[in-house]
């Protein structure tokens, strides 16, 4: 059985290990007392761990997950350091397709376009050194506790031209535990649904498909952003699961 190091214990890592407590040995990472005992009273094995530190399992894993908030720099730095004494892990770094910017384009990911100063980029390029990282650009999470319907209650829909950039939890897990047993290291995937319809759309269809009131339609015209998945379905092999419209809330 294989043993992930998960660092983070927010939205998705939780969900990733539920998903995953039956098939893989892991251990999870909290900066908090509490939620280090909550997670072990669920089961999981969790450390304290504040990125940068010592990760006292490096030795121990085969696969480590980064799917923190964090975005500092020099932590990842320590990080990557570590990782130079075991040059045989795979690290799944999560980042954004918020690093692409929002001029009306389709972006792959060699897109030339992309934030170069954007925090989580940098980020990417400290752990690219090390050569088992894979970078996943994860569009925007939705699904249980995030249903999009909720999301533009009480203010106006922005972009409503734009496109949306979305990724379902079912796929979320998926894409990550896709490149963990398909063994893809070393390569920069975005991870997005690929179907994009328009903000002013999805997000009214969505919230009606809940009972709540349609949100209003803002009127700025920024052409948002299409994030290109061509290279996660048809490169390696990953095929979609969920649908948008049927988010469970």
């Amino acid at each position: 059985m294989k043993h992930l190091g998960i660092i983070g214990s927010g939205w998705l890592a939780q969900a990733m290990a539920r998903a995953w407590q039956n098939q893989y040995r892991l251990t999870l990472t909290t900066r908090h007392k509490d939620k280090q005992q909550e997670l072990i009273q669920q089961g999981f094995d969790c450390l304290i761990y504040n990125m940068g530190d010592d990760f006292a399992r490096l030795a121990d894993i085969d696969c480590l997950i980064i799917a923190t908030t964090s975005k500092d720099l020099n932590a990842h730095r320590q990080l990557m350091n570590q990782l130079k004494n075991h040059p045989d892990i795979p690290v799944l770094f999560t980042s954004s397709t918020s690093v692409y910017p929002n001029d009306g384009k389709t972006h792959g990911e060699d897109s030339p376009d992309i934030k170069t100063d954007h925090p989580l980029y940098l980020i990417e390029q400290c752990l690219q050194k090390y050569p088992k990282t894979t970078v996943i650009r994860c569009g925007g999470l939705i699904g249980p506790g995030r249903h999009p319907g909720r999301f533009f209650q009480n203010k106006a829909i922005p972009s409503p031209k734009a496109p949306v950039n979305l990724l379902p939890l079912q796929d979320a897990i998926g894409v990550f535990e896709h490149l963990i047993e398909q063994q893809i290291t070393g390569t920069t995937v975005n991870a997005c649904h690929n179907e994009h319809p328009a903000k002013g759309e999805y997000y009214p269809k969505m919230a009606q498909s809940i009972g709540l009131p349609t949100p209003e339609i803002g009127h700025d015209d920024s052409p948002g952003k299409t994030v290109d998945t061509r290279r996660l379905t048809n490169e390696l092999n990953y095929s979609f699961k969920s649908d948008i419209w049927q988010i469970e809330d």
